[in-house]
């Protein structure tokens, strides 16, 4: 759906490369899920599409979400993911799937976009509609960058820490 209209849209994932195929070590430890992408993208034509980064240092995640249009967060599972929280910080349009905690941090709408978890398709339109309205979409990001920044701020979680250890003790 998203190719489709946005043709040059491209896929980059940090993390371990689950699907690294340099030697034949690789491709014996690929795991039944790496497999399992690797026939995806083969299937679906997409090894243009897809870059596995590796795992990337502080700075250079940095400059990956600098470079992005809009950060996912597929999880399936999730309560307070830090890469969520950094791409707001950073001002990186986001879209993220309704799951835990996720909806606390995202305001739909506000900062940007949720979609229910496990939905292809609603991702994709997700995705559809920051590519296409690029005024909301630097909205989301100065809402996002604002709203991170209070949650984020290491003072005020510090003395809210302390107060609710305070409260807990008496």
């Amino acid at each position: 759906m998203v190719l489709a209209q946005y043709p040059e849209a491209q896929v980059f994932v940090a993390g371990n490369n689950i699907l690294r195929n340099e030697t034949w070590q690789d491709r014996l430890k690929r795991s039944a899920y790496g497999k399992y992408l690797k026939k995806l993208i083969r299937d679906n034509h997409l090894k243009e599409k897809v870059t596995m980064l590796d795992s990337l240092d502080a700075e250079g995640m940095k400059e990956q979400f600098l470079k992005s249009h809009v950060f996912v967060c597929p999880s399936a599972l999730e309560n307070s993911p830090n890469s969520l929280g950094e791409a707001m910080l950073l001002g990186v349009p986001c879209v993220a799937a309704d799951v835990g905690g996720v909806h606390n941090i995202l305001m739909d709408g506000g900062d940007g976009l949720l979609y229910p978890a496990g939905s292809v398709e609603g991702l994709a339109e997700k995705l559809i509609e920051i590519f296409s309205k690029e005024s909301i979409s630097q909205q989301y990001s100065q809402n996002a960058r604002r709203h991170a920044r209070e949650t984020h701020d290491a003072d005020q979680n510090y003395y809210k820490m302390i107060r609710i250890y305070e409260e807990i003790v008496s």
